[in-house]
Protein backbone atom coordinates (compact mmCIF):
# COMPACT_ATOMS: atom_id res chain seq x y z
CA UNK A 1 0.00 0.00 0.00
CA UNK A 2 1.04 3.43 -0.94
CA UNK A 3 0.76 5.66 2.03
CA UNK A 4 1.83 8.39 0.37
CA UNK A 5 -0.44 8.44 -2.37
CA UNK A 6 -3.50 8.57 -0.33
CA UNK A 7 -3.16 13.07 -0.30
CA UNK A 8 -2.92 12.96 -4.23
CA UNK A 9 -6.12 10.74 -3.94
CA UNK A 10 -7.42 12.96 -1.43
CA UNK A 11 -6.72 15.74 -3.75
CA UNK A 12 -8.76 13.96 -6.63
CA UNK A 13 -11.86 13.72 -4.51
CA UNK A 14 -11.61 17.48 -3.64
CA UNK A 15 -11.29 18.44 -7.85
CA UNK A 16 -14.07 15.82 -8.51
CA UNK A 17 -16.76 17.87 -6.75
CA UNK A 18 -15.49 21.57 -7.62
CA UNK A 19 -14.06 22.47 -4.32
CA UNK A 20 -10.79 24.17 -5.18
CA UNK A 21 -10.45 26.01 -2.13
CA UNK A 22 -8.48 23.49 0.18
CA UNK A 23 -9.62 25.78 3.36
CA UNK A 24 -13.31 25.24 1.90
CA UNK A 25 -13.14 21.54 1.61
CA UNK A 26 -11.17 21.36 5.38
CA UNK A 27 -14.20 23.65 6.71
CA UNK A 28 -16.24 20.78 5.59
CA UNK A 29 -14.00 17.98 6.77
CA UNK A 30 -13.84 19.45 10.25
CA UNK A 31 -9.87 19.95 9.62
CA UNK A 32 -7.57 22.60 9.47
CA UNK A 33 -6.68 23.86 5.50
CA UNK A 34 -3.27 23.47 6.45
CA UNK A 35 -3.21 19.90 7.79
CA UNK A 36 -5.04 19.46 4.58
CA UNK A 37 -2.62 21.14 2.89
CA UNK A 38 0.27 18.43 4.51
CA UNK A 39 -2.00 15.79 3.70
CA UNK A 40 -2.18 16.60 0.18
CA UNK A 41 1.12 17.62 -0.31
CA UNK A 42 2.03 13.75 1.01
CA UNK A 43 4.11 15.32 3.78
CA UNK A 44 1.20 13.63 6.34
CA UNK A 45 -1.72 11.15 6.75
CA UNK A 46 -4.94 11.71 6.84
CA UNK A 47 -6.87 10.27 9.81
CA UNK A 48 -9.07 7.66 10.28
CA UNK A 49 -11.96 10.14 11.44
CA UNK A 50 -10.95 12.05 8.13
CA UNK A 51 -11.55 8.91 5.88
CA UNK A 52 -14.19 7.99 7.44
CA UNK A 53 -16.37 11.33 6.54
CA UNK A 54 -14.93 10.79 3.15
CA UNK A 55 -16.71 7.43 2.70
CA UNK A 56 -19.96 9.41 4.74
CA UNK A 57 -20.36 12.53 2.92
CA UNK A 58 -19.02 12.05 -0.37
CA UNK A 59 -19.36 8.09 -0.70
CA UNK A 60 -16.02 7.64 -1.16
CA UNK A 61 -14.78 3.66 -1.69
CA UNK A 62 -12.14 3.81 0.95
CA UNK A 63 -10.49 0.95 -0.72
CA UNK A 64 -9.79 2.86 -3.16
CA UNK A 65 -8.93 6.19 -1.35
CA UNK A 66 -6.11 3.65 0.43
CA UNK A 67 -4.64 1.32 -2.74
CA UNK A 68 -6.14 3.01 -5.82
CA UNK A 69 -7.61 0.58 -6.52
CA UNK A 70 -11.57 0.21 -7.32
CA UNK A 71 -14.07 2.91 -7.83
CA UNK A 72 -13.73 6.12 -6.64
CA UNK A 73 -17.04 5.35 -5.07
CA UNK A 74 -19.01 3.11 -3.63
Amino acid sequence: MNLSAIGERIKIIRKEIAIESQERFAEQMCMTQSNLSLIESQKGLPSCILLYRLRDTYHINLNWLLTGKGNIQL
